[in-house]
């Protein structure tokens, strides 16, 4: 890259066409004396700037320049900057390599952020397969545990035939009792177990929430793949199958949601606010 002054720029495109100063005047229509001024670079020549500028574009076009490099060099008292031939060709070569470098580089963006995207959907889409996994797993040892219980009464109760009758009645009218009074809870934090009494009819479950918002779930019910509560959608009753023993509740936030099984009230203050999950068994 090369610099030359602004007359020197005009001189040198005025000599290759080989025109005189008075063939450019006819052009123009400017008189020589002004353009002479301006390739000596004597602008004080001329009668005022915005003279100087208006002669100075003339004189560029009819020289096919760049009026606007030359009035710019003008108004800053700057040299004109150029290439020489050959040089142009290299330097708009190196910027076409430099921007195909850049788009290349750019083109990969939108893959990596796929490719992000996609690991963070895997990430927690195995996040909520492993702890539904683990919710089964807790729901599997409460249903065995309770049926070793039951196993473990039946044969003391037929181990003992005199007092079979008496037992089973009181153990009937206990039962009966309890099933009638309150469900029973243990656990807190993020699971909570709660035993269901037998219940006569199919065993409901009611969530409700006033000012909160939050996704839930149970299983073995029709509200097994999900709903949301909300203000605008502040309560839903799921029944669970006859014939299920065990059910998982899953709420999104505990917060502010309310859990009634069979009609009764569940406290769930010893749960985090955050998700955690209800394990419920049904005797």
């Amino acid at each position: 890259m090369r610099q030359k002054s602004i007359g020197e720029v005009l001189r040198s495109a005025r000599e290759s066409r080989d025109w005189s100063l008075a063939e450019v005047q006819r052009m123009t229509k400017i008189h020589s004396n002004y353009l002479q001024a301006l390739e000596y670079n004597d602008f004080d020549y001329l009668p005022d700037e915005e003279t100087t500028i208006s002669v100075l574009r003339s004189y560029a076009d009819v020289l096919d320049l760049d009026a606007d490099v030359l009035v710019d060099a003008f108004e800053h008292q700057s040299l004109v900057q150029y290439f020489e031939a050959g040089e142009e060709v290299d330097i708009e070569h190196k910027w076409r390599r430099r921007q195909k470098t850049k788009r290349k580089g750019k083109s990969f963006l939108p893959l990596v952020y796929l490719l992000l995207s996609a690991l963070m959907i895997l990430i927690f889409v195995t996040y909520v397969v492993y702890q539904r996994y683990q919710m089964q797993l807790l729901v599997n040892q409460q249903t065995s545990s309770s049926y070793v219980v039951s196993s473990s009464s039946s044969s003391t109760a037929s181990s003992s035939p005199s007092n079979s009758s008496s037992s089973t009645s009181a153990t009937s009218s206990s039962t009966t009792t309890s099933s009638t009074t309150s469900l029973t809870s243990s656990g807190g934090g993020q699971v909570l177990y709660v035993t269901v009494p037998h219940q006569e009819t199919a065993v409901t479950v009611t969530l409700s929430v006033t000012d909160a918002t939050s996704w839930v779930s149970l299983s073995n019910s029709d509200i097994a793949g999900g709903v949301t509560l909300s203000p605008e959608n502040p309560k839903v009753e799921a029944t669970i199958y006859q014939g299920s023993t065990a059910a998982e509740l899953i709420l999104g936030v505990v917060d502010g949601v309310e859990v009634t099984i069979a009609g009764q009230k569940v406290d769930t203050s010893s749960l985090n606010d955050t998700a955690a999950s209800l394990v419920l068994t049904l005797e």
